[in-house]
């Protein structure tokens, strides 16, 4: 960290945030100290960092390895823009969840872009895995809270038609933990129950879920129909352009994540995460032998390069990769460029490439 009495670092650009956009000076050490209305001079663009809620890892290294892997691939995505992050676990027993958050704690030590965990199942339905595990179990309060004494439990993947949810919901909610409805097939009425209730989120929309169907509308009808936040993989396989503008005119809150698994960075080839054979062919992971997506493999900065590709307004963008998240997890400090906000920040050049990335005032991408 920069200590008081340090000079202020400055940077001129077109700054972007999610409701105007103008030319400016920002001067910052921990936190953004000064910004002013300057004439033009540069073409960079600065945008707020951005903040991925769904991460399961990156270059071979995955959240479910332990805090090394957990180290290593939260900095894969800080160099990639990332500056706020939710490591993201995968269903699987009590005794291999604990082990791999066991020294969570340690992100604390270092200037790190983690904000806490993910936790996506293990009570989802076991008939809408997808590429998870087959290990998902009815509802445990006791899981949850053993879990939060290693490390900041933030969201909860669940599936809101399994036994006992009803109580379970209402203890997560009162933890302050986000709860989001994925690998379901709860029917609209399920769904809809919950959320007269408590504020629920989606996890990656429209993937793992039931659909849309007109006569037997499901989890996607009710988070197009009734839903204020939801996640969605932007990759550009997960999910048509079509459908990502469909969502985004529908769900006011709606931001993307990466999703990525542990193959994200790494070269063509057969990888083997878990017990599965995964292979990454033309900018996709697929299981072996198939054509069924593993996951994803970008980074938010590809997501953010995406969304250009769909014409989204660059405001819209920054709503998408950085606000919206941090609007959903109530963090003011983050995803906006203003003063006393956290000098978690991304220069851009005209071609959208990086160009500095500055976590709580410190370059990291030198």
């Amino acid at each position: 960290m920069l200590k008081k009495g340090n000079k202020l670092i400055t940077l001129k650009g077109n700054i972007i945030n999610f409701d105007e956009s103008f030319y400016g000076e920002i001067m910052f050490d921990e936190k953004i100290n000064q910004i002013n209305r300057v004439e033009k001079k540069s073409d960079d663009l600065i945008i707020p960092g951005f903040v991925d809620l769904h991460c399961h890892g990156a270059n071979g290294f995955d959240t479910m390895d332990g805090w090394s892997s957990i180290n290593k691939m939260t900095k894969y995505h800080l160099k990639n823009g990332t500056t706020s992050i939710l490591p993201t676990t995968w269903t699987s027993t009590f005794d291999h969840t604990f082990k791999a958050l066991k020294e969570f704690e340690n992100y604390k030590k270092i200037n790190s872009n983690i904000l806490g965990v993910h936790l996506e199942g293990p009570f989802i339905n076991p008939n809408k895995l997808g590429v998870q595990p087959p290990l998902a179990i009815n509802p445990s309060i006791e899981f949850v809270k053993n879990l939060q004494e290693l490390a900041p439990i933030k969201v909860i993947t669940l599936a809101p038609e399994l036994d006992s949810m009803v109580d379970f919901i209402e203890e997560i909610n009162s933890l302050g933990i986000k709860i989001q409805f994925g690998h379901s097939l709860a029917n609209y009425d399920c769904c809809a129950k919950f959320m007269s209730k408590y504020e629920i989120g989606f996890t990656h929309l429209y993937n793992a879920m039931s659909g849309n169907d007109h006569r037997n509308p499901g989890v996607l009808s009710a988070a197009l129909d009734l839903g204020s936040y939801a996640e969605i993989i932007c990759d550009l396989n997960h999910v048509s352009a079509a459908s990502i503008k469909i969502a985004k005119k529908c769900i006011e809150n709606l931001y993307a994540v990466t999703d990525s698994m542990g193959a994200t960075g790494l070269k063509e080839g057969v990888y083997n995460f878990f017990g599965v054979d995964i292979e990454i062919r033309k900018n996709i992971a697929v299981v072996t032998k198939t054509n069924k997506l593993a996951g994803s493999i970008v980074s938010m900065h590809d997501t953010f390069c995406n969304l250009l590709k769909l014409n989204f307004s660059l405001n819209d963008i920054v709503k998408m990769t950085s606000y919206n998240a941090a609007k959903y997890l109530r963090i003011s400090e983050i995803g906006y460029i203003g003063e006393g906000k956290k000098s978690n920040i991304l220069v851009l050049d005209k071609n959208y490439k990086l160009k500095a990335i500055y976590l709580n005032g410190i370059k990291v991408n030198d």
